[in-house]
């Protein structure tokens, strides 16, 4: 696939992202939401996909990669290629490359032929990394901590609410049936994909269209769910499955990490996945392992776990939002010592390479004094009568962690 330079992005050309809300942007890591000319969010229960991908807004990205330049709303991809990671921006031209021939880019749109699913914030977990933005029990432990009578004007509450579009929204998958000859890629995050029986539904539809055989489907799951054989004959009529795991840690630390979740039930669900795999070859299977304030001073136990799990592909993902728990803000005393655990682990020197780029965009960020982050902390480990001293005593002593 030819494009007018090294730093373009095929994405605001063929992509669409819907959040865990029914906002939209151009994809999962793009810092804004896409608006109106009058300047409000565009929302799948009302806007279809075409005045989307055709609104001033996209219109003005697209001109600005033809133009060279690298857009603010990318500034995620645009730092992790700092710190010499593979960032999605490269990922996604990767991955769709055999599905875009030679193209001539202007500023008007392609035919969508990816779309990005967040089919509500239905989830079983309230991981510390995530929100009620993403997670309908994270809201729900959220709501229960305000006062009664705050509970229903709270940002949680409207986010429960608004979680719930793609149970109400007719308009929405009319657009979808509508636009279902031209979806070759489709991906199911969260909210927990596997809970959220729409996506079933729609998968089904594919399949009585004719059209499965020619789309590829990636899932991110955190693990806990096994959607059974029901799902197993949906997916074999799929050109391709690939089903990304989300595993930051492992046993003590992976349950405190991602409360609700059990260690155990993972293993159980991943062999689930690998007997699936072993009979239907369009599956495949991938660990997202996102790298945060919890689970940096342990990645090499995390590394070591993963090269015994003949897993297809490996993505070491970094942690952007929220920034308290990414590693860029991190006190500089607490990333020279992980600069030093790093460098020294004893792991293959491809994770080598991904923790030397993992090092750098940690290093490239801004340093601030850690207070909000302990502050964070101790909120959470209070409400879950939880410690961090007890699953992760030598990270806490370097953060100089304090209940």
């Amino acid at each position: 696939m030819k494009t007018p330079h090294p730093k373009f992005c095929v994405l605001p050309w063929v992509s669409l992202e819907a959040s865990p809300i029914g906002t939209v942007r151009p994809c999962c890591l793009a810092d804004d939401e896409l608006t109106d000319n009058a300047g409000d969010k565009f929302n799948l229960n009302t806007a279809s996909f075409a005045t989307i991908q055709n609104s001033h807004g996209m219109r003005k990205l697209r001109q600005e990669f033809i133009n060279g330049g690298q857009p603010k709303t990318c500034r995620k991809c645009w730092n992790e290629e700092a710190s010499g990671r593979t960032s999605k921006r490269m990922h996604t031209q990767d991955r769709l490359k055999h599905m875009l021939p030679e193209q001539n880019w202007t500023i008007d749109a392609k035919p969508l032929m990816f779309l990005d699913l967040k089919l509500g914030n239905i989830c079983n977990l309230k991981c510390r990394i995530c929100g009620s933005w993403s997670s309908s029990t994270y809201a729900t432990e959220e709501l229960q901590a305000l006062p009664y009578e705050q509970r229903k004007s709270s940002f949680h509450y409207q986010m429960l609410k608004d979680g719930a579009w793609p149970r109400t929204s007719q308009h929405f998958w009319a657009e979808l049936s509508d636009n279902i000859n031209k979806i070759q890629y489709l991906e199911f995050t969260g909210g927990e994909p596997f809970m959220i029986q729409e996506h079933f539904k729609l998968l089904e539809q594919l399949v009585e269209a004719g059209v499965a055989r020619n789309i590829e489907i990636h899932y991110n799951t955190n693990g806990t769910q096994w959607p059974g054989e029901a799902a197993a004959k949906i997916w074999a009529n799929f050109k391709h499955v690939e089903i990304a795991i989300s595993i930051d840690d492992i046993g003590a630390r992976f349950e405190y990490q991602r409360s609700g979740a059990q260690w155990s039930e993972v293993l159980i669900n991943l062999d689930h996945f690998k007997r699936l795999r072993s009979r239907q070859p369009n599956i495949s299977l991938q660990i997202c392992s996102t790298v945060n304030v919890f689970n940096v001073y342990y990645i090499e136990e995390l590394a070591h776990w993963i090269d015994t799990q003949d897993f297809n592909f490996v993505y070491w993902n970094i942690m952007h939002d929220a920034p308290y728990f990414s590693i860029s803000t991190l006190p500089k005393q607490v990333k020279q010592a992980l600069t030093n655990r790093l460098t020294t682990a004893g792991v293959t020197d491809w994770h080598k390479q991904e923790f030397v780029n993992i090092i750098d965009f940690m290093n490239n960020g801004l340093s601030d004094n850690s207070g909000l982050m302990l502050l964070k902390m101790r909120e959470l480990d209070s409400r879950r009568n939880e410690s961090l001293l007890t699953v992760a005593p030598e990270f806490a002593e370097l953060i100089g962690y304090q209940p």
